[in-house]
């Protein structure tokens, strides 16, 4: 689901912002486009974020956004017996886990150290520990659409 190529990632200068090729890739094919140019180090602590935000009871949405350009995915808590489109909430999160560990393993190996790779990887901590009490629990059947949307009259 999410596509990243670790080759890509550069860190101009110490601290600073890393970048590099991540996707997500949809029965509909990859969004925002394969080869998409990113921040990824700040876009999955955000997407990390935002799906523990999606495990709260009454929260019925949440975005991924990209921070390179005004692209983002809606996901959204649906029935799964009304929609074909539905995966597993546990799906996504594993996606989202497992890139980000790839990331972060990645970052270390090749010392790009910033404050954004510390925020990742606390929201990963944060979503690995509310996995393994979902693993009991009824949202552990969760199933969620995921939208993409870009902003009107915007380009890349």
């Amino acid at each position: 689901m999410i596509t990243l190529d670790l080759q890509t990632f550069h860190q101009s200068r110490e601290g600073g912002n890393v970048t590099g090729v991540i996707y997500v890739e949809l029965a509909s094919g990859a969004f925002p486009e394969r080869g998409w140019s990113d921040f990824p180090v700040i876009v999955l602590g955000w997407w990390a974020e935002a799906l523990f935000q999606l495990q709260v009871p009454t929260r019925r949405e949440v975005l991924w956004r990209f921070m390179d350009g005004p692209q983002s995915l809606t996901l959204s808590k649906v029935d799964a017996a009304i929609s074909s489109d539905a995966l597993p909430l546990a799906q996504a999160q594993s996606s989202l886990i497992g890139a980000a560990e790839r990331v972060v393993a990645h970052c270390e190996q090749h010392k790009m150290f910033s404050k954004d790779l510390e925020t990742l990887r606390m929201n990963v901590g944060r979503l690995k520990a509310n996995q393994t009490v979902q693993r009991t629990g009824a949202s552990r059947s969760a199933k969620i659409e995921i939208r993409p949307s870009v902003a009107a009259g915007s380009y890349r």
